[in-house]
């Protein structure tokens, strides 16, 4: 008998042809047969042929997944070699490598520290230079209890006179260096007409609001015995106040060296969770990558999918704008917790003074500080002319029986009101916080806080 490889066949078999294997076996007599090759042996034509057709076809489609996914694999292991070179480059570049508080600059986030009590507050014992502007670099130190300066702070005596200024970023001032701040300014002024031993104290807190400042003093900023508490209600703290409102719970047990803290603010990042869903988070918040995409995120996102700032959840200076939505609820929401401040610090026999002032959008067009005002996601003609978070402020501290000063008028009025806002920044220049300072201080030296 002889035999020889046939090629492939085609069969028509069941009323379909199938292509299959063939083995061609020859006899003597030129006779022979068709031997259908299958996987698991061979059979002789009919049904056989038809069943290793399918099988083959099967074979054939496994093999186009399989290469399928190895693609797909090499596709995964490629971005992931991507992802892990962007991480340390993102690292490399001294990018904020966590977001702490969404309503703080991208610059300052590395500065942060949450807060079991009061969300966030400024990491103590840094020394270190930030740069929120290209070319314009500072440098930012804070003490052992968070605040703002080099200096460790002395034993209080009965002749000194402590102020404890508290407040977002304005009053931190990241932006200049610290002689140049809202507190050490109103300190060189109120040090030129008095004899005693006075400081003020830099309480700022990028992204603060009057109910963060009011659980940061109550729990931590208290035991600095402040003779005077004066606290700067942002433009933004409505804004701000929002974020943090759904965050409120009671306290319980011991948290940051206190017992049965009452209300508090707890960070979403020391909130308890499985170690293994823990862990998994803590790398996410440690990542620069994820912290760099959610920092676009936020600053362009409601650009890219074509949404109204209007629309979106929170408007930060939403309450500023002429023609505003009702904010209010939220607005009383916000000022609330300043009865409560005056409260504590009475207490603790302080006084309580608020204090605020304009932003650019509300004394100047908005084109003088052209990206802030993309940023900001500011809309309609400035400067704005309502008086509405004026008139509120006035309002709750009146019925609070707080003093406050609002310094709005002072700036509308200046001879160059430009130059008393930044360029680059939603905030004061140099220029506008000694201009702050010295209304502050004018206030004080003619109605001292002993007449109160």
């Amino acid at each position: 008998m002889k035999f020889r490889l046939g090629g492939r066949g085609t069969r028509r078999v069941a009323g379909c042809w199938v292509s299959v294997p063939e083995l061609v076996l020859g006899g003597p007599g030129g006779g022979g047969g068709v031997v259908c090759l299958g996987l698991g042996g061979y059979s002789f034509g009919g049904c056989g042929c038809f069943l290793s057709g399918m099988l083959a076809g099967i074979v054939g489609m496994l093999g186009r997944v399989g290469r399928m996914l190895r693609t797909v694999a090499v596709a995964v292991l490629l971005l992931c070699l991507l992802a892990v070179a962007a991480e340390f480059w993102l690292r490399g570049q001294g990018l904020p490598i966590r977001t702490v508080s969404s309503q703080a600059c991208d610059g300052l986030q590395g500065f942060l520290i949450p807060s079991e009590l009061f969300h966030h507050g400024l990491r103590p014992g840094i020394r270190s230079s930030v740069q929120l502007v290209p070319g314009r670099a500072t440098e930012l130190v804070t003490g052992t209890g968070g605040l703002r300066g080099a200096q460790a702070l002395p034993e209080k005596s009965d002749n000194d006179y402590r102020v404890l200024m508290l407040g977002d970023d304005l009053v931190l001032g990241a932006a200049v260096a610290e002689p140049s701040t809202l507190p050490q300014r109103l300190q060189q002024f109120l040090l030129r007409v008095t004899d005693m031993r006075l400081e003020v104290l830099n309480g700022g807190v990028p992204g603060d609001c009057p109910q963060l400042a009011l659980l940061r003093y109550r729990h931590q900023l208290r035991e600095l015995r402040p003779d005077l508490v004066i606290l700067h209600v942002d433009m933004s703290d409505v804004g701000d106040d929002g974020v943090y409102r759904s965050l409120l719970a009671q306290g319980e047990g011991e948290g940051e060296g206190h017992v049965g803290a009452g209300v508090v603010c707890r960070h979403p990042s020391l909130r308890g969770s499985s170690p293994a869903t823990a862990q998994s988070l803590q790398w996410l918040r440690d990542s620069a990558l994820v912290g760099w995409l959610l920092s676009r995120l936020r600053q362009d996102g409601a650009e890219f999918l074509a949404i109204r700032a209007e629309s979106c959840g929170q408007q930060d200076y939403g309450w500023i704008m002429d023609h505003s939505e009702n904010l209010e609820l939220q607005i009383r929401h916000a000022l609330a917790p300043i009865a409560e401040l005056r409260a504590c610090v009475e207490s603790d026999g302080g006084q309580l003074l608020v204090t605020t002032c304009p932003v650019v959008w509300q004394v100047v067009d908005g084109n003088h500080c052209a990206q802030a005002t993309r940023h900001c996601r500011i809309r309609g003609g400035t400067p704005f002319r309502s008086r509405l978070p004026f008139q509120s402020l006035a309002s709750v501290c009146t019925a609070a029986g707080v003093r406050f000063l609002d310094t709005s008028s002072r700036f509308q009025k200046d001879a160059e009101p430009g130059r008393l806002f930044d360029t680059e920044l939603p905030g004061l220049s140099e220029r506008g916080l000694a201009f702050y300072a010295r209304l502050i201080a004018d206030y004080l030296i003619a109605d001292p806080p002993a007449t109160w």
